[in-house]
């Protein structure tokens, strides 16, 4: 009887530690597979953030209609009214031009792209004095300073101002070769098929979300004929991203607003950019405010339903500027990013930040856009979506200018990010969404034969991490 219990006892220390070395190899196999990801994700990271051989050569392509930089000249150093204007090949070239002996002051900028990493020591020879700024994608300009950083292959807005006297030959001064665009460049993503409208519905910035029930609702900019006047956010619904039901108006300016009529005292009521969320077991609209004062703010669903009503959380703006739009990240942390890609953590009641804003960046110092952010998480990855104004070209040269959508991606949430990268042309204020079987799109609201209605392009992710239009 002893030896039997003995034996039983060595045989559950057995199988204990059969089961303690089939747990350890398999936490062991599921650190090696994390690790192997983060790996992956590394790699696949480093080849992101710089352009391809192949993408720039596409720089090359634009260049061709787009070399050189715009000169301007005035009257005086107010610069309040240009008394000409003209394409220049280089930095500090000047025009032959009659207007030219009347100009006191000028004003030339290109988009420059230099051959090599670091500071240029940028100077202009002739003038005594002159002022060198750098604009950081559209919105931001600073003072050029010995400490400025350039990253190689990447198109910055260098800007010369310099009191001019007649014959003078200013010349630019750079430590590395450098190409020069009139426009900022752009290039990728261009579909090959015209976009797949929806809805016929007169709406601006789309917002399309796949809902936990397996319905899709979408909102924006209500009727935008009228900008300070587009008073309503409406819901629409479907089963098909093909028909859409107008749930009708979950808040009306004049019904519904409060604390805003007493910001807004010009008798306007304009409401834009609203985006559906669903965070924290209720949906919430984040949504743009004002005209002049361009704000921001949070509603909630009353019902715990898409399509509300909704109700105002908030007794002030929430957001400094427009276009605010929400991110839940893994650990369930609830962000919002807005204008032109700041970032912070919100508080619990969704009424206010809990961090400070930070701004979202590549490594270049650039922003993505200067509007209409929009975060999703892909395989690891974060995508960050952004919308500018660009210049294309047609067959003969021309120029046109779109509002397009860009993106750029990081294995961080706060950057930095990789350089940007066309994502849809004509896309706009965008956001990317999947349907029921996993297929990734982008929202648009207006094309070469359409404008504000709502629009998809089918998106795929490439072995390299990059989106294409399918």
């Amino acid at each position: 009887m002893i030896k039997a219990m003995r034996e039983k006892v060595l045989n559950r220390r057995k199988k204990l530690r059969l089961a303690c070395a089939l747990a350890a190899a398999m936490l062991f196999a599921s650190g090696c597979t994390a690790a192997s990801q983060k790996k992956a994700r590394k790699e696949k990271m480093e080849k992101i953030m710089n352009y391809s051989a192949e993408e720039l050569s596409l720089f090359d392509e634009y260049l061709t209609f787009s070399a050189g930089a715009t000169c301007e000249w005035y009257k005086d150093g107010t610069a309040e009214k240009s008394i000409g204007s003209a394409r220049v090949p280089d930095m500090c070239a000047l025009p032959d031009d009659p207007s030219l002996k009347d100009a006191k002051y000028i004003r030339t900028s290109a988009y420059i792209s230099f051959e090599s990493d670091g500071n240029q020591h940028l100077s202009v020879e002739g003038p005594r004095f002159y002022e060198i700024t750098v604009t950081y994608n559209e919105v931001h300009t600073e003072p050029y300073s010995e400490d400025t950083f350039f990253k190689a292959n990447v198109f910055y807005k260098v800007n010369i101002a310099y009191v001019y006297k007649e014959g003078m030959q200013p010349v630019f001064h750079a430590d590395s070769g450098y190409k020069l665009s009139v426009y900022a460049p752009s290039f990728g993503g261009v579909p090959s098929t015209p976009l797949a409208r929806i809805s016929d519905e007169h709406l601006r910035d789309p917002f399309i979300m796949l809902d936990r029930g397996g319905k899709y609702y979408m909102t924006g900019t209500y009727d935008p004929k009228d900008w300070k006047n587009t008073k309503e956010i409406h819901i629409y619904r479907s089963d098909d991203l093909a028909e859409w039901e107008d749930l009708g108006a979950v808040w009306n300016y004049e019904k519904d607003a409060t604390w805003q009529k007493e910001l807004i005292t010009d008798g306007s009521s304009p409401i834009w950019a609203p985006e559906l969320h669903y965070v924290k077991g209720n949906y919430y609209i984040c949504y743009s405010l004002g005209w002049g004062l361009m704000g921001g703010a949070v509603l909630r669903s009353t019902t715990g339903r898409p399509e509300g009503p909704y109700e105002d959380i908030c007794t002030k703006p929430v957001f400094d500027t427009i276009d605010a739009t929400l991110f839940v990240d893994d650990d369930g942390k609830v962000y919002a990013i807005w204008g032109d890609g700041l970032i912070a953590e919100m508080d619990a009641d969704m009424t206010g930040m809990k961090t400070a804003p930070k701004a979202l960046m590549s490594e270049s110092g650039k922003r993505v856009g200067f509007e209409g952010c929009y975060v999703l998480k892909i395989g690891g990855l974060y995508y960050l979506c952004s919308a500018t104004y660009c210049y294309h070209f047609k067959e003969d040269g021309t120029p046109y200018q779109t509002y397009d959508s860009f993106y750029a991606i990081s294995d961080n949430l706060f950057g930095p990010y990789s350089e940007r990268r066309l994502l849809l042309k004509y896309g706009g204020h965008n956001n990317l969404f999947f349907d029921k079987e996993g297929k990734l799109f982008t929202t648009a609201f207006y094309g070469p034969d359409f404008s504000e209605r709502p629009a998809i392009a089918e998106l795929t992710v490439t072995d390299e991490g990059l989106l294409k239009v399918k």
